[in-house]
């Protein structure tokens, strides 16, 4: 019974990771860093645009986005008050000053702020971001 309830459970956890983004966030600089990511969402099935999530000076942090896609977007504003974003492939999008989820093609009136984010890639539902 056992060696069925650890097989049940390791299917369990390769199914949850085969639907998910996992994306490891090193800091390695003086500054807190937030970020804020578009993916394609698996639970939508569209893209969103979702943030911020917040990784401390020196720290690394993980987050899984709900997406099978290895595409993603992110952009991130730094305390320092230096910025990551545009580049090749970027797109323009609207973040908040708060925590926000939006669908791309629905943007809530209440996020004002257009920025560029810039494309990135996974590979095989990973990906390591390292801010220095």
């Amino acid at each position: 019974m056992k060696k069925l309830f650890t097989a049940i459970m390791s299917v369990a956890l390769a199914v949850q990771c085969a639907h998910s983004l996992e994306l490891t966030i090193e800091n390695q600089t003086d500054s807190t860093v937030v970020l804020a990511f578009s993916y394609l969402d698996n639970k939508h099935n569209d893209w969103v645009v979702d943030g911020w999530y917040n990784v401390n000076p020196k720290k690394t942090e993980k987050v899984n986005l709900d997406s099978k896609n290895d595409i993603y977007y992110l952009y991130s504003e730094f305390s320092n008050g230096k910025k990551l974003e545009g580049g090749k492939g970027s797109v323009n999008l609207y973040v908040d000053n708060r925590s926000f989820f939006y669908k791309q093609n629905k943007i809530p009136k209440t996020v004002q702020r257009k920025v560029s984010f810039v494309r990135a890639r996974g590979n095989d539902g990973k990906a390591h971001i390292k801010i220095r």
